[in-house]
């Protein structure tokens, strides 16, 4: 009975750990054949609204220069479609607010609706990171688990991390439109807000690379004692 019940231990063991290396070697597959060109368009539909923005702010004024942006992020979303099969959610999802939030703009003649749009994603991306964490929830997790195979303790690091950046995004934002002309708050944007953000995102970079690092001997290590 004894050496029956360590055999169905060692081999519920076995199987996890080996459950475990294929999840691992897919993630590996996964990000030889996908990651450059989820990389690429992930950074290519941060770039183009807010280069659209910008241009056509400077021609023909912020009215027109939200229509623009919110067009671009429409054609890219049919983009990562046609490419990649998979509907953008949460761009289609931004997309549409930041669409409703503009035609009140431009219907209430109130520009305050279109300088107002980021704050209100960051300032719910804030909450929900740092809500999470309190709670003891590393929301990171639930959003991007499929992309990154990280332990808890990272996951909860980049939440607080990036609910912070988010927080303090936020209030950068709310002071900008209240103080800057319309010209200069869209400078703000574009010139400052925008190459902050990719700095800060290019700073987690260790950390997280630490972490699938630790992850992959954790997986090795388990492939061994089994």
């Amino acid at each position: 009975m004894i050496w029956s019940a360590k055999a169905d231990t060692h081999g519920a063991a076995s199987k996890a750990a080996a459950a475990r290396i294929k999840r691992m070697d897919k993630i590996t597959q996964e990000t030889g054949s996908r990651r450059p060109k989820i990389r690429f368009m992930s950074m290519f539909s941060e770039i183009a609204p807010l280069a659209a923005f910008f241009l056509v702010n400077q021609a023909y004024g912020l009215y027109a220069a939200a229509l623009a942006a919110i067009g671009a992020s429409a054609l890219l979303v049919a983009v990562t479609w046609v490419l990649e099969k998979r509907l953008a959610r949460f761009a289609i999802f931004a997309t549409s607010i930041a669409a409703l939030l503009t035609l009140a703009a431009i219907l209430a003649e109130e520009k305050t609706y279109i300088k107002i749009q980021p704050s209100l994603f960051s300032g719910a991306f804030a909450a929900v990171l740092l809500m999470g964490r309190l709670r003891g929830k590393a929301m990171m997790k639930i959003f991007f688990h499929a992309q990154f195979d990280l332990p808890d303790r990272v996951w909860k690091s980049l939440s607080l991390r990036w609910g912070l950046f988010f927080l303090a995004a936020t209030l950068a934002n709310e002071l900008a439109w209240r103080a800057l002309s319309d010209d200069d708050w869209v400078s703000f944007r574009v010139l400052i807000m925008a190459p902050a953000t990719g700095l800060f995102m290019l700073a987690q970079l260790p950390i997280t690379l630490r972490g699938q690092k630790e992850m992959a001997a954790i997986m090795r290590n388990d492939n061994a004692s089994a």
